[in-house]
Formats: structure tokens, sequence, C-alpha cells
């Protein structure tokens, strides 16, 4: 497993190529001089903090590297270590109270989506191509993408099974409501909580034009948009603008965000 790293081949939608970071770089390249079966025992710790922890980024490369062998044995034995941080990647859908195991079942829901797209890219990778390169690059962010859509799916389908309430006068849904149905039509924002992208997120909202910048930090500090009640801080009163256009910008904003995290317009 000694030589050069190859470089990954996938690129940005600007033509800018996919790279590892440098410290998984130098990893593998270490890993590489050393016995199989020591990888496979250092993959077995799961400690970020011990000296011996392998990066998952290092982890996936190895996986993917065993495509070119001739028999799958070195796949069985790194594939389980692979799948342990996809899982550990995930939030935990299990939680003791008491003397009891109680499951989350959205959350279970969403780690079996997870689980069975990862299985069939690795599948589909297992051919060549460069569809699982953003492993090697954030693995925890790959696997927060494939969490978010599992969980919008999730969420989608438990939407429809829900009687929803609106204004007794207006028949409007509250704000709240009409942006968990997507009555608004919103780009996905739920990467703006998921600590993941924190490191990347605020750098890319400083580079935001200034009145989308305005509109995402006040959502960032939990400011409605609008209220019914005329004495609570809302946004639009902050801006001196209607309702319509925060939500404007707001979309705007969001989109440039995703794009900008290479997730996409919307998920």
């Amino acid at each position: 497993m000694t030589g050069a790293v190859p470089s990954l081949t996938k690129t940005y939608p600007d033509g800018k190529p996919y790279c590892r970071m440098p410290e998984v770089e130098e990893q593998i390249a270490r890993l590489a001089e050393l016995p199989f079966d020591e990888i496979v025992e250092r993959g077995h710790i799961s400690i970020r903090s011990h000296p011996q922890f392998v990066k998952p980024e290092a982890l996936m490369h190895f996986l993917r590297a065993t495509r070119l062998d001739n028999r799958d044995t070195r796949f069985d034995a790194l594939f389980p270590l692979v799948l342990r941080r996809l899982l550990l990647a995930l939030p935990k859908c299990e939680r003791k109270v008491g003397e009891d195991i109680r499951i989350d079942g959205a959350l279970s829901d969403v780690e079996d989506r997870v689980r069975g797209r990862f299985l069939e890219l690795v599948a589909l990778d297992r051919a060549g191509g460069d569809r699982m390169d953003f492993f090697e690059v954030h693995f925890d962010e790959a696997v927060a993408k494939l969490r978010m859509k599992a969980a919008k799916a999730v969420g989608g389908r438990a939407r429809r099974n829900v009687a929803l309430e609106g204004d007794a006068d207006s028949g409007e849904l509250p704000e709240a409501v009409e942006r968990a149905v997507g009555s608004f039509d919103d780009p996905d924002d739920a990467f703006l909580s998921d600590p993941i992208f924190r490191k990347r997120l605020y750098p890319e909202i400083d580079r935001l034009k200034p009145e989308q910048k305005r509109v995402i930090t006040m959502l960032l500090a939990n400011m409605q948009t609008h209220s019914s009640d005329p004495s609570a801080p809302t946004i639009s009163k902050a801006l001196g603008c209607d309702e319509r256009t925060v939500r404007n910008r707001r979309r705007d904003a969001i989109v440039a965000l995703r794009m900008a995290l290479g997730l996409g317009a919307d998920q």
C-alpha cells in the first residue's frame, strides 16, 4: 500500500478539484508504510484524541483503494470500520431513561436511510468513479449531507400525517408551521444549526451581500421574520422592510450559502 497518495478527480462546479486536508494526506502516507493488519488494528480506535486514531477520511481512502484488489479480503476487513464511523457521525437514536432504552423513531428512520444510501454509494463506487471523493475530503460533512437529505424525507413523510390548524380569522398558518411544510417554498436551512458546518459557515456569511448578511445574522439570533404582536422585535421592523422582502433576502442568502458549502441550491 506504499507509493504517492493519488489525487482525487472530482471537481467543484467552478472547476476547482477536490483536495484532501493536508493532515489527511500526511496520515495516509504514513499509514501506507505499515502492514495492512496494523492499519486495521488502528482503525478500531474511535477516540479522536488517541495518538493512533485513524481519521475517517483516511479509512475511506484505504477502503476505496481495495477496488483494485482481486479478492475482497481487505475490503471485508475495512468496511465494518468505515460503517462504524458513519454511525458514530449520526445522532444517537437510542437513549437510556432509568432502566429503559428509548428509541427515537424519526432518528432511527434517518439512520436506516443514511446507512442504506451509504451502502448503495459504496457498491457503486466499487466499480470506479469519483462519486465518493468528498468522503475523503470531509467525511463528517459528507455524512451530514446524507443525514439532512434523509431527515427531510422522513420529516416530509411525517408532515403529511399531521393536521394543521390555521388562524381562525385569516385562515393563515403560523409562520413556523408554514416553514415546516414548505408553504414558502424556501430552500432547506437545516445546515445553519448543524455544528458540522459551523467552522465554514461564518466566513461564508461574511461574504454575503450586506442585506442578506443582516437577515441571516438575525435569524441565527432567533429573531422572528414578523409577528402579530406589535411589541415583539422582528427582522422586518429592524430592517424597515416588509415581510416579503425579508423572506426573499433570506431565500437568496440560503441558496448562496448552500452553494458555497457544496450542498447545492437545495436538497
